[in-house]
């Protein structure tokens, strides 16, 4: 057995961690394999008047973590020859928890009931019988199903407003690359325990040797030399053994490069590149209208009419009439249709996401809308905020709040109390070194920050409950970089965000741009890197120069709070298609959690034994040996309509159906998360002009400039030195049901009262979509018996 010397330095802090993630593995397994004996849909409870059956429920509205939808039921009465089916309206509270894929229903409450041809008496008396029962049924379901209804259900979509589209500096090259992207001039500072230095403002490895003046760069099992950080960079066996040391060593297979070693291409401005092995071939992808480039990892096509290049890039479409540009950005929703019929088996299915109105992006955009949520326990104390010199913040355009400037944390000042969100948690404290809390509200005026700030993710982090005990906390996929964009998502808002530089500290913040940000529909993930050079910045974010929970967090902003997630590939390179038709979750082993909550730092935190509703009283499903078709609809009028296997629908009368035919619905329609506001120009003081230089920008914008050191005197009226910093006000906490704002794209945040229903429409709506979408969401027919216990996730709320 190797002695305790012999583990390596970089892996001594990670080994106390385990236990805690053994732990949560654990419960996430449990979770899993209780999925795999999922009944499906419908389901059929017991009660005393004879048998329910429920079919799938259609969801038509999630505010929050309150779901309200409508289902088609059926109860046959004891002596009765068939069954009566009717339509009921319901709100219910959710719990999510995206890696176990299971939704927890709590508080079901039947808000309305129809049986069409029955009597007025006849109804009454069912509506009665109906909400007595339901109390008792678990809806309970996937995370699948939850987006694939939304994504069906008639309503506004979302789309956020002022986000940069303007093109990076997008680079072709004719060989396989990798692409290592500095924030700037390199900037180095000095590795502790050694004489070397490393490059801080990349996330990459890059280490100079101020003794032979070379840099080392490393990535999986490759290493490069240069006598510049900007290159040329020229592969070497292997560097200097104390370079090596210095260096967290990467052993997993999965990164490990095979064939010839790429290039190395180097950037200090917002730039993507696209390699190709060799000269470009295309192959076909639509019959003659459209071709893509089949020896790149990336996603290029071409147009065959126009010969127009369409690159997709952090889920962005450009289009150009050659590789040299200039490059143009083109909505998802303004594309050549023929877009629309990429085969989903292809190459390039994974594209169908970033084209608006196919099943793939109505996905992606409901998927954008589903909160994960947790418990976390009031008496956290965890979080502490590391500042470069005394505190200092600048003003929030458009919105009476401030931000610190020289930390890696997410720091707000806001009417004289100082908000941290950290790792989807509000904290709160009357300083801003702390001590923190656990907040149970969030800083007015939070949903008002605009895309071009540094923080701006914080506003998809809402708080929807709390006990003396806990804080029931969710965030939306907005806070991991995901937004909604005329029918589609795209990552990171654009924009180039000022970053602290001084001769201490390089604090970074999250980039859209240089990491191959890609969306993998199958796994409603992003990802970044290409296969190749996953090693490169799998041992750069992994890399802490100090023990400090300052660069911990820093390694990470990156990517914003969500991480590094390392692209899944088959070994035809196209992305890993793992969802369907199974209806469990395919757990993907790449070390990280899609649930920040469930992640090993945050164990302590997360409350997982927090009932925040009271169990109910859960009535077990009938296990039957005759499967009942999934085929029964509940139109938004109220009626109840049947799909049989040739397409046809029927609309049930009493116990009778008459065939029928469905009116075509309009088209849906999109409404702005917020308006368009103009930003003005940062009111900062004393910063160098970093504003970005691309051509044919589409939206121009006068970018923050950067930070300087903290000698500088801070501007009046600021936070500053101790002595300058605004008395806290200390105020008693208002209930967090009144004054926490609900971010985009919710509405405000509902009330914890019986939800209201929703009004009756004279058509059924779009039955037929409605119908795709179950069967997208994979719920086939199972004859495994279903159990509330079954569904039950880890206890993560």
């Amino acid at each position: 057995m190797p002695s305790p010397r012999s583990v390596h330095p970089w892996m001594r802090p990670r080994i106390a961690g385990l236990l805690g993630a053994l732990a949560v593995a654990l419960s996430l397994a449990f979770a899993m394999f209780a999925r795999a004996a999922d009944l499906g849909w419908p389901r059929e409870f017991d009660s005393s008047s004879g048998p329910f059956v429920i079919y799938q429920p259609q969801p038509e509205r999630l505010n929050g973590d309150v779901l309200s939808g409508r289902a088609a039921f059926s109860l046959q009465k004891t002596g009765d020859a068939h069954p009566t089916f009717g339509v009921l309206w319901y709100g219910e509270t959710i719990e999510v928890d995206r890696d176990s894929s299971v939704v927890t229903a709590r508080g079901f409450d039947v808000t309305k009931v129809r049986l069409p041809g029955i009597t007025p008496d006849e109804a009454s008396r069912y509506e009665a019988l109906v909400e007595s029962q339901a109390e008792g049924w678990d809806l309970s379901g996937s995370v699948e199903e939850l987006q694939a209804g939304l994504a069906a259900a008639e309503q506004e979509r979302a789309s956020v407003a002022g986000l940069d589209m303007a093109p990076p500096k997008i680079l072709f090259h004719g060989r396989r690359a990798i692409l290592v992207v500095y924030d700037g001039s390199p900037v180095l500072e000095p590795i502790e325990g050694s004489d070397f230095q490393r490059v801080v403002n990349t996330p990459y490895a890059v280490v100079l040797d101020p003794g032979n003046g070379s840099y080392y760069l490393n990535g999986a099992n490759l290493w490069y030399r240069a006598r510049d950080p900007l290159g040329p960079w020229t592969g070497i066996d292997r560097p200097p053994a104390a370079i090596e040391d210095a260096v967290p060593p990467d052993t997993t297979a999965y990164d490990q490069v095979q064939g010839p070693a790429p290039d190395v291409i180097t950037a200090t401005e917002p730039t993507e590149l696209i390699a190709t092995d060799g000269l470009p071939r295309y192959a076909p992808l639509v019959g003659d209208e459209l071709l893509y480039l089949a020896n790149t990892e990336s996603d290029v096509v071409l147009e065959v009419d126009t010969q127009f290049l369409y690159v997709l890039i952090s889920g962005r479409w450009f289009r150009s009439p050659s590789v040299d540009g200039p490059w143009t950005f083109v909505r998802g929703d303004q594309l050549p249709q023929s877009f629309k019929r990429v085969p989903t088996d292809s190459p390039k299915g994974n594209i169908l996401a970033s084209v608006a109105g196919t099943d793939q992006a109505e996905d992606a955009v409901a998927d954008a809308e589903i909160p994960q949520t947790s418990a976390i326990q009031r008496d956290d104390r965890s979080f502490t905020a590391a500042y470069d010199g005394e505190p200092r913040f600048e003003p929030i355009a458009g919105t009476d709040l401030q931000y610190a400037v020289n930390t890696d944390a997410e720091v707000i000042l806001a009417d004289g109390r100082y908000y941290a969100c950290d790792q989807g948690v509000w904290y709160i404290a009357d300083d801003p070194e702390g001590p923190w809390s656990v907040s149970e509200t969030r800083p007015v005026g939070v949903e008002d920050i605009p895309p071009d700030c540094p923080v701006y993710d914080v506003r998809y982090v809402s708080i929807y409950d709390s006990t003396p005990d806990v804080v029931y906390v969710g965030y939306l996929p907005g806070y991991l970089g995901c937004y909604p964009y005329h029918g589609t998502v795209v990552y990171g808002t654009g924009y180039r965000y000022n970053t602290w530089r001084s001769r201490h500290h390089y604090f970074p913040r999250r980039f859209t741009w240089g990491f191959h940000a890609r969306y993998n529909p199958w796994l409603s993930r992003w990802s970044f890197g290409m296969s190749y050079s996953t090693g490169f910045l799998r041992v750069g974010t992994r890399w802490s120069t100090r023990p400090s929970v300052t660069t911990a967090r820093g390694r990470s902003m990156w990517f914003g709070p969500g991480g590094y997630r390392r692209p899944l590939l088959t070994q035809d390179l196209t992305p890993l298609r793992a969802r369907r038709p199974e209806r469990m979750r395919t757990r993907v082993n790449d070390g990280l959690p899609a649930n920040v909550y469930n992640r090993t730092e945050n164990v302590a935190r997360v409350d997982r034994s927090a009932d925040r509703i009271r169990v109910r009283s859960i009535v077990q499903p009938i296990a039957r040996p005759v499967r009942i078709p999934n085929d029964v609809f509940a139109g938004k009028d109220g009626k109840v309509y049947r799909r049989d296997t040739k397409g046809k629908w029927q609309v049930g009368a009493g116990a009778e159906w008459k065939p029928t035919s469905l009116p075509t619905p309009p088209a849906a329609m999109e409404r702005p998360q917020q308006r368009e506001r103009g930003i003005p120009p940062s009111t900062g003081v004393s910063r160098a002009d970093v504003s970005r230089q691309r051509r044919d920008a589409a939206i121009e914008r006068r970018m923050p400039r950067p930070q300087e050191s903290p000698d500088a005197t801070p501007p009046s009226g600021r936070p500053g030195r101790r002595s300058d910093r605004p008395a806290p006000r200390r105020e008693p906490p208002v209930s967090p049901r009144h004054e926490t704002p609900a971010p985009p794209p919710q509405e405000p945040a509902p009330s914890r009262e019986r939800p209201a229903p929703r009004q009756e429409s004279p058509a059924p709506g779009d039955l037929e979509k409605e119908y795709k979408a179950r069967e997208r969401s994979g719920r086939g027919e199972n004859p495994e018996p279903r159990s509330r216990e079954d569904l039950r996730p880890s206890r993560n709320r």
